[in-house]
């Protein structure tokens, strides 16, 4: 048995299955479990696929990579995830607090078995779980002039991103979700395009993830490699992925890319 992991209508992975777990529909969301002999569990969502044995690739990556690109980050917000697991490599950092924007719970608690860190995280006094759906966030943030994030993970590709821009600080940084930067270019750069607001936007991508899972750092202030806080990144410890010198690669293209992406990417 083979489960499907979808990225257009011409490409798509397939990963090795030994059964069906279970199946939870949420209120806008489906996450389905699978008994995997590579991966552990494999979880599929909306969003994508988490993989239980390698999720320290997702959530190592997108919590340090954004946590050392920014000088003096306090407060954090992620929206569009269920992987909780990102929330806990951000806490690693003390002077942290993490908003974890999801509304969809019946889906988030029934991934209690696949996430290791999963209470640990719900219990962490800088952690606060925002049930929520984005666009009553949204208008809230909007009337109430509430400030502001020094960082912003959005990974829900089906909302713009846009809508989030404002609810950074004057110095902060958005994480996006990205199409897959050598199969679709021309997607990538419209995407860039649209961040009108930043001084830096720079796609990335986790070195050698099997999910090829790609994104776009936009930074009013911090360039990523150039800004790179290395005592931070050195000083972590107990992580299986992530360090300083992955970080740098992270934003390395192809020759091709970083032509075709060349005036709409900023480095």
């Amino acid at each position: 048995m083979w489960v499907t992991k979808s990225y257009n209508d011409k490409f798509q992975q397939e990963y090795k299955i030994e059964n069906k777990l279970h199946e939870i529909k949420g209120e806008r969301h489906t996450l389905e479990l699978f008994n995997s002999e590579a991966f552990g569990q494999i979880a599929l969502l909306d969003e994508g696929m988490l993989l239980q044995n390698l999720l320290c690739v997702q959530s190592e990556f997108l919590a340090h990579i954004l946590a050392c690109s920014h000088k003096e980050p306090r407060r954090v917000l992620i929206a569009g995830s269920f992987n909780l697991e990102i929330a806990f490599e951000f806490l690693r950092h003390e002077d942290l607090s993490v908003d974890f924007l999801q509304f969809d719970l019946k889906v988030l608690e029934s991934l209690i078995g696949f996430l290791p860190h999963y209470k640990q995280v719900l219990e962490s006094p800088r952690f606060t779980l925002i049930p929520q759906k984005s666009e009553e966030f949204l208008a809230q943030n909007r009337e109430e002039s509430k400030a502001h994030y020094d960082i912003i993970l959005f990974l829900d590709s089906a909302q713009k991103a846009q809508d989030y821009q404002e609810l950074l600080d004057a110095k902060g940084i958005l994480m996006i979700k990205s199409p897959q930067i050598l199969l679709e270019t021309l997607e990538v750069k419209k995407l860039l395009e649209s961040l009108e607001d930043f001084r830096v936007k720079m796609p990335c991508f986790a070195p050698l993830s099997p999910l090829q899972d790609c994104y776009i750092f936009a930074s009013k202030a911090y360039h990523p490699t150039a800004d790179i806080q290395l005592q931070r990144a050195d000083m972590l410890e107990g992580l299986q992925y992530y360090h300083a010198n992955l970080h740098e690669s992270a934003f390395v293209l192809p020759k091709a890319i970083k032509t075709a992406l060349f005036g709409v990417a900023r480095n």
